[in-house]
């Protein structure tokens, strides 16, 4: 429920938009000059970028490099419990960040450019057996530094000014390296909105005006540290997050006429406070390299929120309190090593405990004071144990070559305590093979089988009320994984002037397709005409699917010297039968297209760069049992220009929404208007409900700058 809520959020809230120190990276100029080091890919296919390929877009940090390295695209990983397939495509000296809730956005804002030596792009035989599972990973290598640090003011502009700021330092005594930062982050916006409600005949039956002021902010405590013991390396890194959400909205509901009947006000607000702690160590033993992890989280989550509603005679009071607290402790360990020349093995084992501890009071008072509302699968205890272990063997047959197999398994127990009281036992087996095979100077081809697994999401297996769009957003305890062999063909390509192209394509066969299901609620009696229905997460049967995927950086000298554009695009098609119609449609939630990309050019000679930043996604739509929810927003569009011609600093001013996106949503209900039957897709169309949200300062304004010391 928290997942789906901070989601929601977020989309109504819009795009958010040696001991010596390094020398500074020199001046390249012309830009086409600056190009990747002559070093050539060793026999995994690695490609190297030193710090005079990324002289011209005057980085500040590792995140600047990092966001301008051809075709590759940062990927923080998959929302999973545990560490495989969570921790995404980055490594910062060949090492893991053994942190999970940091992004790896923030993680490299904390590494000053200057501390860069260069960054490398690994590929087939360097990442097997990688926990990311990622096909291409990015390594930023440092030098070592006797100590800098980073600073950024600024302030985003609209109606209100929100401030935002960060500062962070990094150093080093004898071989004890220490880091730490702090980051404040705000925004202050008003969405006014608008409803239009229709009958079955397209009528016009009423209009809702939905003002909604909108306040949000986080703020973040990071310090890592990092030793030589025991004749090995020990690294520890914690984070505490803090943010804070509110929200005032009004409706006011009109007739045709634009006579006011009803007045409804929604205050509404959560909170979030999260500590991690991880700790990694590294020690060779013979030809044994072995890698130790242990992570551990703990969050606590609260919403609370007050809706009240009016229509001149009879007042309502709904009040909604929602707690969560969650954990989640890891320990992996793996042993790796090489056969010989062509033959090396991994093996590993992870063990998890995760938790969700769910209170939920509802309440309403319509004059006689406030009566409790059960929530079904409200108040639920869920608890896991989990182990997960894999031994993976790669060989390179020849130089061009490598094949990886990987053989996986876990199992895992779900115990519900609560309104639900059960116990489920899991255990799945995962194969995957992968070839690689590099051919020309830098690029390479990949095909890949294997079994992928879903982690659930344990805000799954709780409810809460959606108490502005008069639903349960319900949860399942009988939830299970969705499975899926998958095939995968990918390429990474290095193209004639500086182009750049990774694409894929897999095809998906599915089994128990995660989607929205129709539960029943009994309300604990027997009788039937007091049961209600309600939509959660829950398991289909079979899918099929086919996802392409695609990352492309194209130098654009003839439109513009010294400029370029990067595009990432995702197509995902998939189909599903749907149990109550029986008729095939795609999955509830899923966006057919995705893109994002972003227009560039650097003026070296001015120590300047301005560019065009854009994303959009399809509509997607949510298939409850008597609706058709769909949903969609943008495009955004941001324009930026940024200087560094002061010495020292970087001063950056964004224009964010440039092109007025807005968001939209639209419900369509159906019923045959009989209460004593229950309503489904299946039935007549009832009636429709169009909203549409926007800003109501458009553009507004980023303003930064940043230096380092």
């Amino acid at each position: 429920m928290f997942g789906r809520m901070m989601a929601s959020m977020v989309a109504l809230t819009g795009a958010a938009y040696a001991q010596e120190q390094a020398p500074a990276a020199p001046e390249c100029t012309p830009a086409p000059s600056c190009s990747t080091t002559a070093l050539a890919p060793d026999v995994a296919g690695r490609l190297t970028y030193d710090t005079a390929f990324f002289a011209q877009f005057n980085p500040q940090n590792a995140l600047d490099m990092v966001n301008q390295t051809p075709g590759f695209s940062l990927d923080g990983g998959d929302d999973r419990r545990g560490f495989s397939g969570a921790v995404g495509n980055l490594l910062i000296d060949g090492l893991r960040p053994s942190t999970k809730s940091q992004d790896l956005e923030s993680i490299l804002q904390r590494i000053p450019a200057r501390q860069v030596v260069r960054i490398e792009l690994l590929r087939g035989a360097d990442v097997a057996g990688d926990a990311s599972g990622a096909a291409v990973l990015l390594n930023v290598v440092r030098v070592p530094s006797a100590g800098s640090g980073l600073w950024r003011v600024g302030a985003e502009v609209a109606r209100r000014t929100g401030p935002q700021g960060e500062l962070s330092y990094s150093g080093r005594t004898g071989q004890f390296e220490y880091g730490a930062g702090i980051e404040y982050y705000s925004q202050f916006r008003m969405q006014p909105g608008r409803r239009n409600n229709y009958n079955a005949l397209g009528n016009l039956t009423s209009t809702v005006n939905t003002p909604s002021p909108r306040d949000y902010r986080n703020w973040t405590a990071t310090a890592d540290a990092a030793m030589p013991l025991f004749g090995g390396r020990l690294s520890t890194n914690g984070q505490y997050y803090g943010e804070r959400f509110h929200q005032l909205g009004a409706f006011v509901f009109s007739d045709p006429a634009g006579n006011v009947f009803r007045s409804d006000l929604d205050n509404s607000g959560n909170s979030l406070r999260r500590f991690e702690l991880g700790v990694n160590y590294d020690r060779d033993f013979g030809p044994w390299t072995m890698s130790l992890i242990g992570l551990a989280n703990r969050g606590t989550f609260n919403f609370d929120q007050s809706f009240y509603s009016t229509d001149g005679v009879l007042s309502s009071t709904f009040v909604q309190a929602q707690e969560q607290k969650t954990g989640e402790t890891i320990v992996r360990g793996t042993l790796s090593r090489a056969l010989n020349a062509q033959h090396r093995v991994e093996v590993g084992l992870e063990s998890a405990f995760n938790s969700l501890d769910q209170t939920l009071v509802l309440t309403n008072d319509s004059g006689a004071g406030p009566a409790a509302l059960a929530v079904p699968n409200s108040n639920v205890l869920v608890e896991e144990e989990r182990v997960d272990g894999f031994v993976v063997h790669t060989w390179q047959p020849s130089p061009g070559w490598s094949v990886e197999t990987r053989l996986a398994g876990e199992q895992s127990t779900l115990t519900f305590t609560g309104d639900s009281n059960q116990t489920v036992e899991l255990a799945y087996f995962k194969p995957s093979v992968q070839v690689s095979r590099q051919f020309g100077e830098h690029n390479q081809l990949r095909f890949r089988v294997y079994r992928d697994v879903d982690q659930l999401d344990f805000d799954d297996f709780v409810s809460a009320a959606g108490i502005t769009d008069n639903l349960i957003n319900g949860g399942n305890p009988d939830l299970t994984p969705e499975t899926s062999w998958r095939a995968q063909l990918a390429a990474d390509l290095r193209l004639p002037g500086n182009t750049a192209w990774n694409v894929s394509v897999e095809r998906r066969w599915i089994r128990d397709v995660s989607d929205l299901v129709t539960l029943l609620d009994t309300r604990g009696t027997a009788d039937p005409s007091d049961d209600r229905f309600f939509d959660a997460p829950g398991n289909l049967g079979d899918g099929d699917a086919w996802y392409i995927e695609s990352n492309l950086t194209l130098p654009t000298p003839w439109l513009l010297p010294s400029s370029r554009l990067t595009l990432y695009s995702a197509h995902w098609f998939n189909e599903v039968t749907d149990p109550l119609t029986g008729r095939q449609r795609h999955f509830s939630g899923d966006n057919d297209l995705f893109y994002r990309g972003e227009f560039r050019q650097d003026l070296s000679g001015l120590r300047m760069a301005w560019g065009v930043f854009f994303n959009k996604g399809s509509e997607n739509q949510q298939f409850r049992f008597d609706e058709v929810d769909t949903y969609e927003e943008g495009p955004w569009v941001d324009a930026f220009v940024e200087t560094t011609a002061i010495e020292g600093l970087r001063i950056r001013l964004t224009a964010a929404n440039i092109l007025d996106g807005d968001i939209r949503r639209q419900r369509m209900f159906f019923g045959d208007g009989d209460p004593t039957t229950p309503d489904n897709r299946n039935s007549p169309f009832l009636r429709l409900d169009e909203r549409h949200r926007e800003f109501d300062y458009d553009p507004w304004f980023v303003i930064s700058v940043s230096g380092s010391f």
